[in-house]
């Protein structure tokens, strides 16, 4: 894989992207026809059309192809500053994004796949809160505490919200969840 690193981001070649983004649409047409637990790597590579080895190539498993969207954690954790929260997440893409694909959650609502999108995005979101504190705060077990409850709060709203078929403005999710991280930042 080629790759050289540019405006903080690794450019990867056409070749890889393209593998990448057939192995995620066929995970997606997969989740939508059966379930996701019971969905395999021969099903997913078979339907990309890719072999096992340039499969493993890129991914480990199943679960890590589920969570690793490479443009979605770019524009969710890496967001410029005018699209981003106080802490550096850019939350109305998060609700934007997961709108866009709510029949791949509701697909996904019984599954250990929703679990684990769930653990993911509360990481990704804790971890941006943890390194926006840290220059603030000097109890690093405070912090942490801090930083899990409010991303599971915001990741949780997010979920039921879907539960819900998204039908109340992602604009006052995102304004409620961004007093959630704005309320952190005072003593």
């Amino acid at each position: 894989m080629k790759s050289r690193v540019n405006d903080g981001f690794a450019k990867v070649d056409r070749r890889t992207l393209r593998t990448k983004k057939s192995l995620a649409d066929a995970l997606k047409q997969l989740i939508l026809e059966k379930d996701y637990d019971s969905i395999t790597i021969q099903d997913t590579i078979d339907r990309a059309n890719v072999g096992r080895s340039t499969f493993y190539s890129h991914y480990e498993g199943k679960e890590q192809l589920l969570v690793g969207n490479i443009n979605f954690q770019e524009q969710l954790i890496y967001a410029r500053e005018k699209d981003a929260s106080p802490m550096g997440i850019n939350l109305t893409y998060m609700f934007e994004h997961t709108r866009e694909h709510l029949p791949l959650y509701k697909a996904m609502v019984r599954s250990r796949g929703k679990e684990m999108l769930g653990e993911y995005f509360m990481d990704l979101c804790a971890g941006k809160i943890m390194e926006y504190m840290r220059r603030r705060s000097s109890d690093r077990k405070m912090l942490r505490y801090k930083a899990e409850a409010a991303a599971g709060g915001i990741v949780r709203m997010m979920f039921k919200w879907l539960e819900d078929g998204a039908k109340t403005p992602s604009k006052e999710l995102v304004d409620y969840a961004k007093k959630l991280l704005h309320d952190l930042t005072k003593p």
